[in-house]
């Protein structure tokens, strides 16, 4: 019974809110269909369907769908030859969900099983994906990964939905065997999956199981809470007023961080994100997730609770963060966004030198067909994350507890960590509508000093100052090329190549925490290395 609580509970503190939109199935993070939204979003077509929590419901991308397709058949919105046959591709992919918006004469996708009449819906999917890494240089690997993929989704009567999505992969590499792995005893298998089901009230939705949480805005990265991959189980209560809309989650969350017996100790994360569309082309985001071990609390199933005052109630035995974004889209053909992570704030004190004051911010900007140039589209983004964000104090109490901002070795927020930044310039050119073309530059810096998930030092954070890239620094440059094209529905074809080059490449052991003994983990400097890499990747999917 002590399981189904938090469940309880949370159906107490909801049930006068007013419920989502139905068909809540999300559309995975990695699907092509959100470089179309995005792009339409910055050329203003879809400026009244901005938004940064995601993922996307599939009934959310339909509405979109259908916006632009009337817009389109009316002439108030033009398009290109290839965004229209995309578009087109787009309709094929969610066919089930315009058919209910009355656009009835769509020749879907084909799938595995397709059981769908007005009580119930049914679709299993498979897909295969094959993955060769080619690198020469200072050092030469050869890796072969191999995936499969079995989705399957549906509904009954519209009150009961349900997806999963498993995934299962082998890796034959030439590279030594990860010092650190989720799963250390099935590598090179790898087995995890997403999976959850949604239920519909009179007064509102609930999503219960694994899936993406991805809030913020960013592309090549968020500051706040990114779609970390493996997930984590949670309970989510999405909700969508009008201009507003409002998300909570509870969750469960896996750390290394064991008790004097041996025992895993339990770790969850409470997190909510308030989102309003004041005018269209803008959007505001604010959010907190606080991460706590071993008890959930009424305090943190509360939805509305603000969790800066649960964390002042128990003590400061967690760890509250706060992110605020904003993401506007005006200026035709161009996108601006920006976001500001607060791990610990200091109101009177420099937020450049005090090493208590923590924070991370990102920017950056999408211009669409730029000059007049068609299916072209160019961006950049930058990163900042300061020394000692994510990492928490609770990590070095006698005894530790788990309450540092990450999700196994992986941080919740920014994947670059603490005291790093991330520069990226990409462009991209859709040849045809399925054959795209990219080009970017990467540059990302990790400091020593104040760099790592697994330490948090009391001295320095209480009385010390920080110095952003202090200590070693290791600076990695990555140019790439890609081709990419879709043989058919959801199946790419793609070959990359990257030249990376490293200044000071630190050893994996340099980057794990000092409390493993056994290990010896030393930064050091001069140390360059180079590589040349090619991937070819093909995904078969029906």
């Amino acid at each position: 019974m002590k399981t189904y609580i938090p469940i309880i509970l949370v159906f107490i503190v909801v049930i006068f809110t007013s419920k989502i939109s139905a068909t809540p199935i999300s559309v995975p993070i990695d699907h092509w269909s959100y470089q179309f939204i995005e792009r339409l979003q910055a050329k203003g077509i879809l400026k009244e369907y901005l938004s940064n929590t995601k993922p996307y419901t599939r009934d959310e991308v339909a509405d979109m769908i259908f916006y632009i397709s009337n817009m389109l058949d009316e002439g108030k919105i033009r398009l290109s030859k290839i965004q229209k046959e995309q578009l087109e591709e787009l309709k094929r992919e969610f066919a089930q969900e315009l058919k209910n918006r009355g656009i009835s004469d769509i020749n879907g996708y084909k799938h595995v099983i397709d059981w769908s009449d007005k009580n119930k819906s049914v679709i299993v999917d498979m897909a295969l994906r094959q993955d060769v890494t080619i690198k020469t240089g200072d050092k030469n690997d050869r890796i072969f990964n191999t995936f499969l993929d079995f989705e399957f989704r549906g509904d009954i009567k519209d009150s009961f939905f349900f997806y999963s999505n498993i995934r299962n992969s082998y890796e034959n590499s030439t590279e030594p065997r990860p010092i650190w792995n989720p799963y250390p005893y099935r590598y090179p298998y790898r087995s995890i999956s997403d999976s959850y089901i949604v239920l519909e009230f009179p007064w509102f939705d609930l999503q219960f199981g694994k899936d993406a949480v991805l809030w913020g805005p960013g592309y090549h990265g968020v500051v706040g809470l990114s779609a970390i991959d493996p997930s984590f189980s949670a309970v989510k209560l999405p909700i969508k007023i009008w201009k507003i809309k409002f998300t909570s989650i509870v969750g469960s969350l896996r750390d290394n961080i064991r008790d004097d017996e041996g025992f895993i100790i339990k770790k969850y994360i409470s997190a909510h994100r308030f989102e309003v569309n004041p005018y269209p082309g803008i959007c505001i985001g604010w959010q907190e997730a606080y991460v706590y071990s071993r008890d959930i609390s009424l305090d943190t199933l509360n939805p509305i609770m603000p969790y800066q005052t649960a964390e002042d109630y128990f003590g400061d035995t967690g760890n509250n963060t706060v992110e605020g974004d904003i993401d506007v889209c005006l200026i035709p053909n161009t996108r601006i966004y920006t976001s500001l992570f607060l791990d610990d704030y200091h109101p009177a004190s420099n937020p450049f030198k005090r090493a208590g004051f923590r924070w991370a911010i990102l920017g950056g900007f999408l211009i669409v067909d730029p000059l007049g140039f068609e299916n072209f589209d160019i961006r950049a983004e930058y990163a900042r994350v300061e020394p000692w964000v994510y990492p928490h104090k609770g990590i070095v109490m006698k005894h530790p507890i788990p309450t540092s901002y990450k999700h196994f070795d992986t941080s919740l927020g920014h994947w670059i960590g603490p005291n790093a930044d991330d520069l990226l310039f990409e462009a991209n050119y859709y040849l045809t509508k399925n054959m795209q073309m990219t080009s970017s530059y990467n540059r990302i810096r990790e400091g020593e000093l104040g760099g790592s998930l697994y330490e948090y030092d009391y001295d320095i954070l209480e009385y010390g100052e920080k110095e952003f890239l202090g200590g070693v620094v290791e600076g990695k440059h990555k140019f790439n090329i890609g081709l990419k094209y879709r043989i058919f529905q959801d199946s790419p074809i793609s070959v990359d190549y990257s030249y990376i080059k490293i200044n000071n490449k630190q050893t994996e052991e340099a980057k794990l925490p000092n409390m493993e003994r056994y290990k010896t983990p030393i930064w050091v400097a001069g140390n360059d290395f180079s590589q040349n890499i090619i991937k070819f990747s093909l995904r078969l999917r029906y």
